[in-house]
Parts: structure tokens; sequence; C-alpha cells
């Protein structure tokens, strides 16, 4: 009596687990959250400019406990192009029919040529090509702040001291200069349709569109300017 008590009670046993293991009967299958991963990245994707290399996008993680039901279509998804150095981007994947939406994080990620000091440097110093050596370096977003060729180094002075193995970003250093204190340089005033050119010499150094000092050599008078390309320097008010 007592071992078919016990025989009984092992059935009632397995036969609960079974129960809990098994689907009910009738009950909607749940959408996959890899699947909703999945979307949420081609989102992404589709939004960035295929021609950009070594771009990687990852999805964060969902709540292993999220309970959404099974979408019977493809999901419908939606996403911002990511802007500039923008790390992550809200990509909605949603379905109709269950109707339900879900904001999913993106993170982008780029990797980016960096130029490296190969030895220390302070402020107003000019760093050469020598100076450096090129790494590969994956950083957030789409866009670097980091200079990435050696010719973008001419003619630029670093804004503060740099330690070896810094990484050089371009706010770390000045304009390129396209005049040169002393230098000869041309005066263009423009009015009413008429150009008049004169030479001049600059009395500072200027960059690009930057306000610049120089001496008229036919009048010797002292005129402002902004700094063009080729040596010009087109008179303002």
């Amino acid at each position: 009596m007592f071992v078919n008590r016990l025989t009984l009670l092992n059935t009632l046993v397995i036969l609960a687990l079974a129960a809990g293991l098994a689907p009910a009967r009738g009950q909607a299958p749940l959408q996959s959250l890899e699947g909703i991963r999945d979307a949420a990245e081609s989102a992404v994707r589709g939004v960035i400019d295929p021609a950009l290399p070594g771009v990687k996008l990852e999805t964060v993680p969902l709540d292993p406990r999220l309970r959404l039901s099974g979408c019977p279509r493809k999901l419908d998804t939606f996403a911002n192009a990511p802007r500039h150095s923008q790390s992550r981007v809200i990509a909605r994947v949603s379905c109709a029919s269950p109707a339900w939406t879900l904001n999913v994080p993106v993170e982008v990620r780029r990797t980016h040529t960096v130029l490296v000091l190969r030895r220390p440097f302070g402020r107003g110093e000019s760093i050469a090509p020598a100076d450096v050596v090129a790494q590969k370096r994956e950083l957030p977003g789409l866009v670097s702040p980091f200079v990435a060729r050696p010719e973008d180094l001419a003619g630029r002075l670093t804004r503060r001291p740099l330690p070896e193995g810094t990484a050089v970003t371009a706010e770390a250093l000045s304009a390129a200069l396209l005049i040169k204190r002393g230098q000869l340089v041309t005066l263009v005033a423009q009015s009413a349709g008429f150009e008049v050119r004169a030479p001049g010499r600059a009395m500072a150094d200027a960059a690009a569109n930057q306000r610049i000092r120089v001496q008229n050599l036919n009048s010797l008078k002292i005129i402002e300017g902004l700094a063009d390309n080729d040596g010009t320097v087109r008179v303002v008010p």
C-alpha cells in the first residue's frame, strides 16, 4: 500500500513538471528578443552611408524578462541617421498586430586612423610627419576629432603641452597659417563692381578668414583685411 502511494505521488510530480514545461494550448508564441535586436541594428545601418568604412553597430542588450507577443510578419522599424559624433541611436521597432512598439538603443562606433606623438611637445611647437605614428582606433560615433593625415599638420602649432603617446586632435592645434608676419601680400579692395589691388606687408600671422593688419607699401598706411588663399588680403571696412 505504501509503495503504491509512493508510486502515485511520483507520477503526479512528473505530470506536474511536464505540464509546467509544456506551453499552454492556444497561447501565442513570444517575439524573439534577438530578432528585435537584429531589426533595430538593420534599421540604423540602413540610414548610414554604406561608403563609410569601419562602422560597427551593437544593440544594447534587452531585458530578458521582456515578454512581447510574436509578430506574424516582418517587424516595422524606424531610425534617424546618427549626427557627427553621436554614439547612440534609438531605433523604433514595432508590430502592427498584435500591436506593440519598443525603442531599442544602438551603439555606433567606427574605426579611424589617428596620429600619435612619438615625443612630448610644448605649447607653440610645430609637429612634423616624422614626429607621429599612425594607429587604428575604434571610436564612438561616425566622426573623429583626431587628425588623421600627416599633411594636415602643416602650418599648425600646438595650443598646449602634449605628452608622448597623445593622439593629436584638431582642437589641440591652431588653424593652419595662410600668411606669416613680414610676408609680402596683395591687398584687394572691391567697391561698386571695381577691384583695386596694391602690394602690402603682413604685420602678423593669420589663418583663413582671420583679420590681419597689413601695411600698404604704396601709401605706407596700415589697413585691416581678411586673410585669403594665395597670399591675398581682402580689405574690410
